[in-house]
């Protein structure tokens, strides 16, 4: 969502119900993004792979105790951290992966002990450095800043998928690293964005009724478009849930 005002190259789709006051917003999978990732080449899934390897290279199980980078990879394993935080007159409760905590932190208590890890290729002339500044620095600090998470961690690695450097950025810092670039992003224009649209959001889901779906759409370079469904067959909230709240 806070990518939004800046995306060209995917779109997204934003279920929401509304049910005792609250606005419950899940996503859903493009078809685009459906085609893609069953259309994963080999290459491909060996550098969503290396991703989830270079994780385990760099983080242990207790604090000061060394990884254990020989260990099967389990993807299915995650850390979440679940928020309260505000935006303007929106009240958010946020839930989102978090890699690691780093226990060396001048602040150890969560979330600002806890780092995100990266990997992105070698970044090799200018053309390359906007490109990165223009899309991933953006979406790493979308990501983190919303959680909460102070540092990121980004490992670069070489054709061969070997990481050959590793860089710190400080999330707070990230804007600064792109401003001045007319090619570049605003984080303002990100947060107005997320403030406009929840609005938005909450004048269109008026309903309080959790058999009814607004489904919000987005596509880059088109207006956000909504679809409302009644009683679908993806729910943005399950039965036991609804049931648990209602008695």
């Amino acid at each position: 969502m806070l990518c939004t005002p800046f995306e060209t190259q995917e779109g997204w789709i934003l279920a929401v119900t509304l049910f005792r006051g609250t606005l419950y917003i899940s996503e859903r999978e493009t078809e685009a993004a459906y085609k893609k990732r069953k259309g994963r080449t080999v290459e491909q899934e060996k550098l969503m792979y290396s991703g989830y390897k270079f994780e385990s290279f760099l983080c242990a199980y207790t604090p000061y105790s060394d990884p254990c980078p020989s260990e099967v990879v389990n993807t299915n394993e995650a850390f979440c951290s679940v928020l309260l935080g505000r935006l303007a007159t929106h009240s958010l409760l946020l839930s989102g992966e978090v890699d690691c905590t780093d226990a060396s932190a001048a602040n150890p208590s969560p979330p600002s002990s806890y780092v995100e890890l990266k990997t992105s290729a070698q970044i090799k002339n200018p053309h390359q450095q906007r490109s990165f500044n223009r899309y991933k620095l953006l979406k790493w600090w979308c990501q983190s800043f919303i959680l909460g998470i102070p540092l990121i961690v980004a490992g670069f690695r070489n054709q061969q998928g070997k990481i050959e450097s590793l860089q710190n950025y400080r999330t707070a810092d990230i804007p600064h690293l792109v401003r001045g670039d007319s090619q570049s992003w605003d984080p303002a224009v990100c947060m107005n964005f997320c403030n406009a649209f929840l609005s938005h959001i909450k004048k269109v889901a008026t309903k309080d009724d959790p058999r009814v779906v607004y489904v919000f759409s987005y596509e880059p370079g088109s207006d956000i478009t909504f679809t409302i469904e009644s009683n679908p067959s993806d729910p943005v909230l399950p039965d036991w849930y609804v049931q648990a709240l209602s008695h």
